[in-house]
C-alpha cells in the first residue's frame, strides 16, 4: 500500500504514462540485444527488435534526458539498459581510426574492397557512365582483391566489363558467377583478383535468385587465402512496398493487406539470412585456407545471420572503423549493411567506408595483414 502511495504522490498522471512507456522501451532494447543470438527460424519476430535496434536506442537516450532534466531516479532504468550492451555499440559506431579516408597502400598489406554496384544503375543522375566511375574508384582505391555484388557486363564483344575492369584494374585474374546470363550479358557476383584464382565455387547455387555466395581461393606468393563473396538474402521492397511502410502507423494499420504483406516480406527475410549464414559458417568451418569473407549482407550488425557468420572472426569496421558505420542509403538510411570479416591469423591494418554515391551502398575497403 506504501508503495503505491509513493507512486502516486511522485508520478503525476503525465510522467506515469512516461514510466511506463520507458519500461516497455528497455525491454524492446534488451530484445534487440537478444536477436543477435536467437535464431529468427526459431523465432523470428525477435528479428524485428535487431532491426529496430538504433531507433529503439535513440528513444531510450531520450526518456535519459528527460528522467536527468526531472531529476528522477528513474533515468537509471535506460541508463542501466544502455550501459548492460555497452560492448554493442562498437558495432554500429567506433573511433579506433583517426579517418576513413583513402591511404596509400603498403606494400605488407593486403587491400580488399566489396562493393554492391546494383547493377549500375546510376542513382540521382541522367548520366549514364557508372561503370566508367566505378572503374576509376577502383583505381583509386586500389585493391588487391575486390568482390561485387549485383554485377554486370556484357558477355561478348567490346563492351565487357569484366575485360574492361580487369584491364583498368590490373587485376590478374577474375571469377564472374552469373545468376542469370544470355548469349550477350549477365549478372551476378564477381571476385577480381591480382593475384591467380586457383579454384571457384558457389554456395546456395539454387538459393534466392541474385542472393547467393560464392568464393575464390587465391594464390598469394606461398600462401593462398579463400574469399567469400556474400550477398545474402534482400527484403525484396518493391516501389508500393517502401511508400507503404514510409506511411504514418495508423495509415499502416488501416491497411490491413499491405501490412500482411510486408510482414511476410521481413519473415521470409530474415528466415531465409539465417538458413544462408549457417550454411555459410558451415562451409567456413571446413576451409583449408585463412578466410576472409565480405559483402552485402542485408542485415544489421545486431542481426542473427551477421553474428553467426562472423562468429570468431574479425570485424573490419568494429577493429579500425571511424564514426558511424553507415554503409547503406534509401529507404533505410542509417544502417551497415555490408561487412569485412577475416579470421584471427589476419590482423586488420585500416578500414574504411567511401562516401561516394555511386550505388545504394556506399563502398567499403580494409587493409590486412597476413
Amino acid at each position: 500500500m506504501t508503495n503505491r502511495s509513493f507512486f502516486r504522490k511522485r508520478l503525476g498522471y503525465f510522467s506515469k504514462t512516461i514510466f511506463i512507456t520507458n519500461i516497455l522501451a528497455v525491454v524492446a532494447l534488451l530484445l534487440s540485444y537478444s536477436a543477435s543470438f536467437i535464431d529468427p527460424q526459431q523465432f523470428w519476430p525477435i528479428a524485428f527488435f535487431g532491426l529496430a535496434f538504433l531507433p529503439i536506442l535513440i528513444i531510450n537516450i531520450g526518456f535519459i534526458i528527460y528522467w536527468f532534466l526531472r531529476k528522477k531516479r528513474y533515468i537509471l532504468l535506460s541508463l542501466l539498459a544502455i550501459v548492460s550492451g555497452w560492448s554493442l555499440l562498437g558495432k554500429h559506431i567506433n573511433f579506433r581510426n583517426s579517418n576513413d579516408k583513402i591511404v596509400v597502400k603498403a606494400d605488407t598489406t593486403l587491400r580488399v574492397m566489396s562493393f554492391n554496384v546494383h547493377l549500375f544503375e546510376r542513382y540521382d543522375s541522367p548520366k549514364d557512365n557508372f561503370r566508367e566511375e566505378t572503374a576509376e574508384l577502383v583505381n583509386t582505391v586500389n585493391p588487391d582483391i575486390v568482390c561485387f555484388q549485383e554485377f554486370y557486363s556484357r558477355i561478348r564483344g567490346s563492351r565487357q566489363f569484366t575485360k574492361i575492369l580487369k584491364e583498368e584494374g590490373k587485376f590478374e585474374d577474375y571469377y564472374f558467377e552469373p545468376v542469370s546470363k544470355n548469349d550477350y550479358e549477365g549478372y551476378g557476383q564477381a571476385i577480381f583478383s591480382k593475384f591467380p584464382i586457383i579454384d571457384h565455387g558457389t554456395i546456395f547455387k539454387n538459393g534466392y535468385g541474385i542472393n547467393r555466395i560464392i568464393f575464390a581461393d587465391i594464390k598469394r606468393e606461398a600462401d593462398t587465402l579463400r574469399v567469400y563473396n556474400v550477398h545474402l538474402r534482400s527484403f525484396a521492397f518493391q516501389e508500393e512496398d517502401k511508400e507503404f511502410i514510409q506511411k504514418s502507423a495508423t495509415a499502416q494499420v488501416k491497411d490491413e493487406q499491405k501490412t500482411k504483406r510486408v510482414g511476410r516480406k521481413l519473415k521470409t527475410a530474415f528466415t531465409n539470412r539465417s538458413e544462408q549464414a549457417k550454411s555459410l559458417r558451415k562451409h567456413i568451418e571446413s576451409c583449408p585456407y585463412p578466410y576472409i569473407v565480405m559483402g552485402d549482407f542485408n542485415d544489421t550488425p545486431m542481426s542473427y545471420s551477421v553474428n553467426k557468420v562472423g562468429q570468431g572472426m574479425y570485424n573490419a569496421f568494429e577493429e579500425k572503423g571511424f564514426g558511424w558505420g553507415v554503409t547503406h542509403f534509401g529507404l533505410l538510411p542509417l544502417f551497415q549493411i555490408d561487412y569485412i570479416f577475416c579470421e584471427k591469423s589476419i590482423a586488420v591494418d585500416n578500414y574504411g567506408i567511401v562516401n561516394e554515391r555511386l550505388s545504394d551502398h556506399y563502398p567499403i575497403w580494409a587493409d590486412l595483414i597476413h
